[in-house]
């Protein structure tokens, strides 16, 4: 869905007094761990940045756990709202996922996430949160993600319906299968599956 631009700026002022309301968060502490510069923060607050650029909403987005249109285009006070009605998980906090770049990703894999996330920058993802990692696209993989688009994985999980499975072979490098049970369960030789795309964050 897109709005007007009268719009989306109205909710992108919304849905950061939200998340500073609603996280214990304040401006400054905002400013520091979404990167956005405390004077950009203020004007966007103050209603004086007509277009927010986009790579200010990537940020916002990633402390957000959500995806650039829903900072632009929705009420995440409400999206929660009606998660928080519905789902029998209650409120779910975002989790810091480490975002590990391509060319460093299979060495660190393994890796518990604890170690990770003191290695690497963290984003920010809402819902089942056990095993994640972030994979930053630095070389195109397939002809679906770019460099620059971040891949939130969960690790060694099998992918279900239509998802999307990351794998990995000496061969191929990275590369993407949608999800079959018969794929699965009997990649080729010298192929390994690492998880499943649980959200894409396109550049």
């Amino acid at each position: 869905m897109k709005v007007s631009g009268l719009q989306r700026k109205e909710n992108i002022i919304n849905n950061i007094e939200y998340i500073i309301r609603s996280r214990g968060e304040s401006k400054v502490s905002f400013a520091s761990r979404t990167g956005v510069t405390r004077a950009s923060l203020y004007k966007i607050l103050d209603g004086k940045v007509n277009n927010v650029h986009r790579s200010t909403i990537t940020r916002i987005a990633d402390f957000f756990g959500v995806s650039c249109e829903i900072i632009e285009n929705y009420d995440l006070e409400h999206f929660e709202l009606v998660e928080n009605t519905l789902s029998p998980d209650g409120n779910k906090n975002p989790a810091a996922v480490p975002v590990i770049p391509q060319s460093e990703f299979m060495s660190s894999f393994e890796s518990r996430i604890g170690n990770l996330v003191t290695q690497y920058p963290v984003t920010w993802y809402f819902g089942d949160v056990s095993n994640m990692v972030a994979l930053s696209v630095e070389d195109k993989i397939g002809k679906i993600f770019l460099a620059g688009d971040t891949l939130i994985i969960k690790r060694k999980a099998r992918p279900v319906n239509k998802q999307l499975a990351l794998y990995f072979s000496a061969k191929k490098g990275f590369f993407i299968r949608e999800g079959s049970e018969s794929i699965i369960s009997y990649p080729e030789e010298g192929e390994s599956m690492l998880g499943t795309v649980v959200e894409e964050r396109i550049q």
